[in-house]
């Protein structure tokens, strides 16, 4: 089929995109009119089975348009009937955009008739479109950008005279701690001494705090609370929520938040209430979040929900809060898998310090396809570009600033501080040899072996969008509250970033921590999603297909979810049985796509 459309819009005007159906006894006749050039039109051969009903759904999609109506619109088919769909299109944003049309019968069972529902997509295409503009505004906008020249530069003199710039806030506030503070945690609950002295000093101005409850910090090794303030005359201020990990991972998700989250979080969500504290020369910091509840009842992490009733409602609400400000607010991004996946997986390399000559030196810009390193090697540092200690308090990664379009180089540095310039470090292992060891003795039930092929996997190109993500969406950085409502917690690695990477993170985790504690054999999990038989990773894939930059080529998803599941092969808090799972899947989906 030859289609034609507008190669070029003007930026803020709008035009009409028409498909039309028209069923013969032969087949059906595809017509994609776009206005102002030529009709286009394609047979298509349609079988008739006597019991089922026929049924036609057409989309449009596009980034950097708003199209009305949005989503599938299906209607039923008849003989020498014609179905037109129509859709009015405007451009939101100058350059090259793309837009994806897609057509798919579905042919559904009578009442009475035994039988599934079946479709076939039988027309699927991407349409590049040039969206013009001058300077980035639309015609209206360009015909009063003089007048407002004009008005801007004669006051800009007047403001420099009278406005002084906003100071940026910063990261960290530095207190000491007060020690008359009594914190009374429940029973089981312990906290170490600079997790009191932290405490202390956030609530200085209070007398009591009472420690509610712990709720769970993904992987970060981070500790979050739940506790009460209450002040020297006896009165309590609401419930608020603490959370205590590394000086560098609570400033990074302070700055996050400050740059990608306050403003454009939901009216009613948890946000950060004051600039984190530190003490003087400690290695923890600690922010405090408010507190959504009702009265007499605590809200849940989202895995103690799912796991509880398993309510897929729950992930499609999730989307409905967050999905208008962060995942639906996309632009075109083609990217290399690893630059944004790549994160995911173990480092590079593991590096032990030595005492030896180095022959090769690591720069600030080292990537890895730049450097193959083997195990007895021995490497120094002329500079890197950042180093952060790890959860086990005798390590450290160490990162390198990546050149364009690659991902960062890390290693994992075996001694507490990082390596200073000129330092010697011998490779102990690479990637392939921990995530090798991770999935030792594991059966592959005859599906290919994932690892083998993730070199190719990484370095693939994609074509996608790129939104706001959480960076880290896992089961117990979503919390369920009054009403059924969900809120995020945790913007430690928020960012722009590619759109599926959340939900590819969301189902990694159903899967390991959901699904796999309830199955007798790990390779269960197989035919699962191959049935899509589960509800819950139903809701996760379906909301990641209104996300795809096709709909028709759910490759996109597949990618990331394959990277998503071997990643989280090196988490600890993942059991085998988990693992297991996640390997199986990483396995079969590396086969099917």
């Amino acid at each position: 089929m030859v289609l034609e459309w507008p190669v070029s819009l003007r930026l803020g005007d709008s035009d009409i995109i028409r498909l039309s159906l028209v069923p013969t006894k032969d087949g059906l006749d595809v017509e994609a009119e776009f206005p102002e050039h030529e009709v286009q039109t394609q047979h298509v051969p349609v079988e008739h089975p006597a019991g089922y009903d026929l049924f036609a759904a057409a989309r449009l999609d596009g980034v950097g348009f708003e199209i009305s109506p949005a989503g599938e619109q299906a209607h039923p088919v008849y003989l020498d009937e014609t179905i037109t769909w129509r859709w009015t299109l405007a451009a939101r944003q100058p350059g090259q955009q793309r837009l994806s049309i897609s057509l798919v019968l579905r042919w559904t069972p009578q009442s009475g008739v035994s039988g599934a529902t079946h479709q076939a997509t039988v027309y699927s295409r991407g349409l590049d479109v040039q969206v013009t503009s001058f300077f980035g505004l639309s015609r209206t906008q360009a015909l009063f950008s003089g007048f407002f020249g004009l008005l801007l530069g004669s006051g800009m003199g007047l403001a420099a005279l009278v406005v002084r710039s906003k100071p940026v806030r910063s990261a960290l506030r530095v207190l000491k701690p007060n020690p008359a503070v009594a914190i009374e945690p429940r029973p089981g609950l312990v906290l170490v001494p600079y997790e009191s002295e932290l405490l202390r000093a956030l609530f200085s101005r209070y007398a009591r705090l009472v420690l509610e409850s712990e709720f769970l910090s993904g992987y970060s090794g981070a500790r979050t609370f739940l506790l009460l303030p209450i002040r020297g005359d006896g009165h309590s201020d609401a419930y608020t929520i603490v959370k205590i990990g590394q000086r560098q991972a609570i400033q990074r998700e302070f700055e996050n938040y400050e740059l990608y989250v306050k403003d454009s979080l939901p009216p009613i969500t948890a946000r950060i209430q004051h600039i984190p504290v530190a003490l003087r020369d400690g290695e923890r910091a600690a922010v405090q979040y408010t507190f959504i509840a009702e009265p007499g009842r605590m809200p849940s992490s989202l895995h103690q929900a799912l796991w509880q009733d398993g309510d897929p409602g729950l992930i499609h609400r999730l989307f409905d809060t967050f999905g208008p400000n962060w995942w639906m607010q996309r632009q075109p991004y083609s990217f290399r898998l690893g630059q944004e996946y790549d994160r995911l997986l173990p480092p590079h390399y593991v590096l032990q310090p030595c005492q030896e000559r180095s022959r090769r030196m690591l720069g600030e810009s080292a990537s890895p396809a730049e450097y193959s390193l083997e195990p007895g090697e021995v490497v120094g540092f002329s500079s890197f570009a950042s180093s952060e200690p790890r959860q086990d308090g005798k390590s450290c990664t160490v990162s390198f600033n990546p050149p364009p379009g690659m991902p960062a180089l890390r290693l994992r540095w075996l001694a507490p501080h990082p390596p200073e310039r000129r330092s010697a470090g011998r490779v102990v292992a690479a990637r392939t040899d921990l995530l090798s060891e991770m999935v030792k003795g594991f059966d592959l039930c005859g599906m290919p072996n994932p690892l083998l092929r993730l070199p190719d996997i990484v370095n693939e190109s994609v074509t996608g969008t790129r939104s706001i993500i959480h960076g880290d969406l896992n089961l117990e950085n979503a919390l369920v509250g009054p009403g059924g409502f969900v809120w995020l917690i945790d913007f430690a690695l928020t960012r722009q970033g590619h759109t599926l990477f959340d939900f590819a993170r969301l189902e990694t985790e159903i899967i390991a921590h959901i699904l796999a504690p309830h199955l007798t054999d790990p390779s269960s999990v197989v035919s699962i999603l191959q049935s899509r038989s589960n509800a819950l990773l139903n809701a996760v894939e379906e909301i990641a297909s209104r996300c795809l930059f096709n709909p028709s080529q759910p490759r996109e998803y597949q990618l990331a979810l394959l990277m998503s599941c071997l990643g989280a092969l090196k988490y600890s808090n993942v059991d085998e049985q988990g693992k297991r799972c996640l390997f199986l899947a990483a396995a079969w989906l590396a086969g099917s796509i």
